[in-house]
Order: structure tokens, then sequence, then C-alpha cells
């Protein structure tokens, strides 16, 4: 009897490996990049986690962000998939890779999220012109320096991040400099978000770049500045806005509704399975629940690898029918990525 289990059970065991061998050989390896920023490397890790636990994928997180990947995915075919890619400020290259074909967009990564100037809530609350730029504008004084200088500071986007582009251009437009700000690069995203919060904790005024979802966003209150019409974005103005060359003369734009997609390679496309492209084309989550991933993601201290556990385990509503498919919350891929965290 024990030598029929023995062989009963290795039959069982060999058939598996061999299944998951054959799905791992159909869909290879794949390289996902891990922004710098906390939502994008949750869903960075998320989806590999599904991809290699759900559909047998070969998974390879790989760092990157937002320029340095949609230009390495444009030309180089490389890394495989992002994950969460805010394309709406990527400017002419990405929609002529595009065009040719080097590059593809499933479903929006997220809906809802933005990206904006940001000034705390109490100071608007005391005075309501704070909360427009001509207010911003009319008052460095209320926007300290940290280092101390008789000027008001702007916090812009780290070195390397999309952004970077955009706010210094919007920084020239709106003539800051000659209102009396400095720009001020706060080195990372961690402490562009350090910046913010201890202004709004201490009761201090604070105006810069910020986006969402973000735990910030989610457990403090923060007023998106408004730049009125005269801000109004079109394709002119904004082409100058993202231009990398820094023209110096653009004219004033803004922040249009985020576009924050899927993004993966055609050669990619072209040899990942059905099921796989499925997935990456329909796995959407909104931004309030992103929000609150993010929040439970501060609050216990996860890593992204926890993170992505945390979803699988407890957020089951969020993905479930993304991997199964149709209407369906229940499959064997799904009861595989469950198993491999539990």
């Amino acid at each position: 009897m024990k030598l029929i289990k023995t062989i009963f059970f290795s039959v069982i065991l060999s058939f598996s490996l061999g299944s998951f061998s054959a799905k791992a050989q159909e869909c290879g390896k794949v390289q996902i990049a891990e922004m710098t920023w906390t939502s994008a490397a949750v869903l960075a890790y998320f989806d590999a986690l599904v991809l290699r636990e759900g559909f047998g994928c070969d998974t390879e997180v790989v760092a990157g962000d937002t320029m340095p990947t949609s230009t390495s995915m444009a030309e180089k075919q490389q890394p495989d998939i992002a994950s969460e890619l805010w394309t709406n400020g990527l400017g002419a290259f990405w929609g002529e890779a595009l065009d040719r074909g080097v590059v593809q967009t499933g479903g929006l990564s997220m809906t809802g999220g933005g990206e904006g100037f940001w000034v705390p809530k109490a100071l608007v609350d005391a005075d309501p012109a704070l909360g427009t730029i001509e207010g911003v504008l009319a008052n460095p004084q209320m926007f300290p320096h940290p280092e101390g200088l008789d000027k008001g500071a702007f916090y812009g986007c780290p070195a390397g991040w999309n952004c970077q582009i955009t706010t210094t251009n919007l920084f020239q437009a709106y003539g800051f400099a000659e209102a009396g700000f400095e720009y001020v690069d706060p080195g990372s995203g961690a402490a562009l978000g350090a910046s913010a919060a201890g202004a709004h904790d201490k009761g201090q005024g604070w105006v810069g770049y910020y986006w969402g979802p973000t735990a910030l966003l989610g457990t403090r209150d923060f007023v998106r500045v408004d730049v009125g019409p005269e801000g109004q974005q079109t394709a002119e103005n904004w082409a100058c806005i993202t231009d990398a060359s820094y023209p110096g003369n653009c004219e004033k734009s803004y922040y249009a509704n985020a576009v924050i997609e899927v993004a993966y390679t055609s050669d990619f496309a072209a040899r990942a399975p059905k099921k796989v492209m499925d997935y990456l084309n329909n796995r959407t989550f909104s931004d309030k629940d992103v929000g609150i991933i993010l929040d439970v993601v501060n609050t216990e201290a996860y890593s992204p690898e926890e993170a992505a556990e945390y979803i699988v385990l407890e957020r089951g509503d969020l993905w479930k029918q993304k991997v199964c498919g149709g209407t369906f919350t229940a499959c064997a891929e799904a009861d595989a990525i469950i198993a491999a965290v539990q």
C-alpha cells in the first residue's frame, strides 16, 4: 500500500511539475518594471505574483522609472511590462512608438488619480485665494524655503521622473521665479512626500507637485491649486510643457486628467499566452481602492512584495475576476495564486 501511495503521489507531482513547466515555457521570461513610487511598486510585484503563480511565467521585477522605462520599451523592447505608466505626460515619442507598433497599452492600470500643484487645505480655509495660482504667486512668504532663504519654495519632481520636465516648464510658464519662488528638487519621491506631510502636520505652508492616489493625499487634507481657464491644456501648449529640452518660452498649461495604463512591448504581446494578455488588458483598480491599499501599506510598513500578498489574501474582490475571466471569481489560476502566499 505504501508503495502504491508513493507511486501515486510521484505521478501527481510529476504531472503538476510538468504542467507548470509547460506553462512557464509557454509564457517564458517576463521583465516587469518597478517604478520608484509606492503604488507602482506594489502593482509591479502584484502583477509579477499573478503571472508567476497563476500563469506560470518566469517573472523578474527590475528597477525602472517613467522616462527610462518607457524609452527602453520603445527602443529596446525591454522591460516587457510597465504596470503603472502615466502616459499622458510622455510626449510625442511615446505616441510615435505606439504608431510604429513597438509598444502597446492594455486597459487602464488605474481609474481616477491625477497630478497637479497642491497646498494644505488649512491654508485655503484661512485664505481661499491660496487655492488659486494667482494667490500662491502673490504670497511666496506663505511657503517657507527649507534652507531659510528669503524666497518661497516650490517643490518640483525628483530627477528622473517624467514630471520633472513638466514641473520645471510650468514653473517657468507661470513666472514662479519672478514672483519670488525657488524651484526645490526634493531628491526622491519619499522626500517629496515627507516635505509635504511635515509642513501639513506643522500647520505650515507648502506648494508643489504631487499626485494621487497616494497615502499622503489619502491621510491628509490637501487642495489642488486652481489655475483657472487661462491654464487649460491644449495639444500645442502641452507639447512645449513636455519638451525635455526646456525651451523656456512655454505658454501656461496644466495637468489634464491622468491616463494611467498598463503598457507592454509588442514583442511580449506576440509571444504571451492569451490568458496573460486578457489579464493585463483587464487588470484595473480604482484610485480609491489603491489609496486604501497604500494606507494599509504605510500603517503596516509592508514592502511591495508584502503588499502584493495582502491584495491576494484580503482583496480578492479586486483581482479574481480579472484572473479567471468573464464573471468567474473561482478558477485554478486564482487558487494557485492564493496557495502560493498562504
